[in-house]
């Protein structure tokens, strides 16, 4: 199933397939991602993701973060708490395109 435009992640929430803008991760909320987060991932104070599937862009994690899928971009701030394996993480600069949705996002 794809998820058009950005998603915002308030509550526990789990997605299969594609979402095809910005994922946020507010406090509070707890994300289960086995698909593609084709647009990037930002995770507020608070917020909680667990990756099976493929970031393509850059991860900005100020929460926690487990990878056990594969980033195509980099991790910018709190390393993920589990260790990557030199396939997991690409390591391209690919900036999330940010748009102004989350109040707590620091350059």
């Amino acid at each position: 199933m794809q998820h058009l435009g950005d998603l915002v992640v308030n509550g526990r929430r789990e997605t299969r397939g594609q979402v095809t803008g910005t994922t946020y991760v507010r406090s509070g909320g707890r994300l289960i991602a086995h698909g593609q987060l084709a647009g990037g991932l930002i995770i507020e104070p608070g917020g909680s993701a667990i990756i099976h599937g493929q970031v393509s862009r850059n991860i900005r994690n100020e929460g926690h973060l487990e990878i056990y899928g594969q980033v195509v971009g980099r991790i910018v701030g709190n390393p993920p708490i589990n260790q990557l394996g030199p396939d997991q993480l690409v390591g391209n600069d690919l900036p999330v395109p940010f748009k102004g949705e989350t109040i707590s996002w620091r350059a």
